[in-house]
C-alpha cells in the first residue's frame, strides 16, 4: 500500500509523471459504480427488528468490510463505534470528491426493511447528494418486489422526482418467514413476481437495472446469491442493462459465462475491486479470468463506500499489474492503462451516455475540484469530515 503522502498526492487525479503522479487519470474519468451514505445508527433500527439483531447485523457488516477489506495504512480502519453512525450527504460528498480521485458517484438506495427503519442507504441522502451535485452523482432507486404491486407505484413516485438513473434490486429484504425460519427471497427470473417491475422500468424509460448477487445477504440457501436467474431476465428484456453487483466475489465462473452469453449484462465490481487493497494477486486472478473471456468492455468499477474508503481501492487498481506467471501460465492479458481506464469509468460513461472529456472539463471548474486540491495541499486525512463531526457531536454531550 502506498504511503498516506502518496495517496494525498494522487488525489489531484490529473497528475502527470513530471509532477510525481502516474498520469493514468489525466485523460480519463473515474466513476464509482456503487456508493452509499450508510445509516448504521441505533435509531435506524426497524420497529419490528430486535435491537440485538440490528446490532449484530452492523457488527457483521463491519467485520466483513472494514476489518478484512479496508486499507491497513494509518487512519483508514474505522472502529465499530465509528461505523455505528449515520452519514450525511455532505460528508459523503467530501469523502468522494475531496478525499479520493472519484469524479462521479453512483449512489444506490438500499432499504432492507426488516432491519432498518429508514433504509441502510437512505433515498433522502442520495436525493440530496444529486440535487447538490447533479454533474457528479447518479442515483439508483431501491425496489422491493416482495412488497407487492404497491412497489410499482413507488417506482413511479421515485421516477417523478426526475432524479432516477437506475433501479436497484436485492434478492431479499431481510424479513424473516416465521414458518420456514428463512428470509423471504425473490429471484430475477420470476415472471409473476419480478418481471412486472422490469416492465415498469422499461415503461418509465429507465434502462439501468442493478441487482445484488454473489455476496450473501441473509441466512438460508445460497441459490438466492447465485447469478443465473439474471441471465433469464436479461434474455427477456434485451433493451435493459443488468449490472450484477459484486460480480466475481463468488460464483466467478458463472459470472463470466453470464457475460459471455448475455450482451446486456455487466459485471459491477463493488467489493470485488476492494480485494486489491490487501490481496492484489487475488484481484489480478479475478480480473484476468474476466479479461481472458473477452468481456473487458463490461467491467464496472465500484467500491461500496462508505463501507470502506474509496481512495485505497482506486489506487489498488491503478497500481495493479498482472503477474507474469499468470500471463505465462494462464494466458491472462496484461492490465494495460487502456483496460484500466475502461474499468474505472469509460464503460460506465458509455452506459449512461456521458461524454467523459466534456464532463471532466466541466468538473474542473466546480467547487469540489478546488476543494480536492486544497485537501491534498493540507494533507487532509481519511474520513476527516465525518470524524470531525462525530468529535464535535461528542463534545456537546
Amino acid at each position: 500500500m502506498a504511503s498516506i503522502e502518496h495517496q494525498l498526492q494522487l488525489r489531484d487525479g490529473r497528475l502527470g509523471p513530471e509532477k510525481g503522479g502516474s498520469g493514468m487519470f489525466q485523460d480519463s474519468i473515474v466513476i464509482d459504480g456503487v456508493g452509499h451514505s450508510f445509516d448504521f445508527s441505533p435509531s435506524n433500527c426497524a420497529d419490528s427488528c430486535p435491537p440485538e439483531v440490528f446490532s449484530a447485523f452492523v457488527e457483521e457488516d463491519w467485520k466483513g468490510n472494514t476489518v478484512v477489506l479496508e486499507s491497513n495504512a494509518p487512519g483508514f480502519q474505522k472502529t465499530l463505534d465509528e461505523v455505528r453512525t449515520a452519514w450525511s450527504a455532505e460528508e459523503t460528498a467530501q469523502l468522494y470528491f475531496e478525499e479520493s480521485d472519484v469524479d462521479l458517484l453512483v449512489y444506490h438506495e438500499v432499504v432492507i426493511s426488516g432491519i432498518f427503519k429508514n433504509g441502510i442507504s437512505p433515498w433522502e441522502r442520495g436525493a440530496e447528494l444529486k440535487r447538490a451535485n447533479p454533474d457528479r452523482v447518479l442515483l439508483y432507486a431501491y425496489v422491493d418486489p416482495l412488497l407487492g404491486p404497491s412497489q410499482l407505484e413507488h417506482m413511479e413516485e421515485r421516477h417523478a422526482t426526475g432524479l432516477v438513473d437506475g433501479f436497484k434490486f436485492y434478492p431479499t429484504n431481510g424479513v424473516f418467514d416465521e414458518v420456514t425460519g428463512l428470509v423471504e427471497t425473490a429471484f430475477y427470473d420470476d415472471r409473476e413476481l419480478v418481471f412486472p417491475f422490469f416492465e415498469k422500468a422499461r415503461e418509465l424509460g429507465v434502462h439501468q437495472i442493478a441487482v445484488h448477487k454473489a455476496m450473501p445477504v441473509g441466512p438460508g440457501r445460497l441459490d438466492k446469491d447465485r447469478v443465473e436467474d439474471v441471465s433469464v431476465a436479461a434474455a427477456a428484456f434485451p433493451d435493459l442493462t443488468f449490472e450484477v453487483v459484486h460480480s466475481g466475489w463468488a460464483f466467478l465462473e458463472e459470472c463470466i459465462m453470464q457475460l459471455q452469453v448475455s450482451p446486456n449484462v455487466y459485471a459491477n465490481l463493488e467489493c470485488t475491486a476492494n480485494i486489491g487493497v490487501r490481496q492484489p494477486r487475488r484481484l489480478a486472478e479475478i480480473l484476468g479470468q474476466f479479461l481472458r473471456a473477452g468481456v473487458g468492455d463490461r467491467l464496472l468499477f465500484g467500491t461500496g463506500a462508505t463501507a470502506t474508503h474509496p481512495q485505497p481501492v482506486v489506487e489498488a487498481l491503478a497500481n495493479l499489474e498482472m503477474p507474469q506467471d499468470l500471463i505465462d501460465g494462464y494466458d491472462y492479458p496484461e492490465l494495460t492503462p487502456e483496460i484500466k481506464k475502461k474499468i474505472f469509468g469509460l464503460n460506465y460513461a458509455r452506459l449512461h451516455g456521458i461524454d467523459p472529456q466534456a464532463r471532466l472539463a466541466k468538473l474542473a471548474t466546480d467547487d469540489w475540484h478546488s476543494r480536492r486540491e486544497a485537501a491534498r495541499v493540507n494533507k487532509v486525512g481519511p474520513w476527516q469530515a465525518h470524524r470531525d463531526n462525530l468529535a464535535a457531536a461528542a463534545a456537546t454531550v
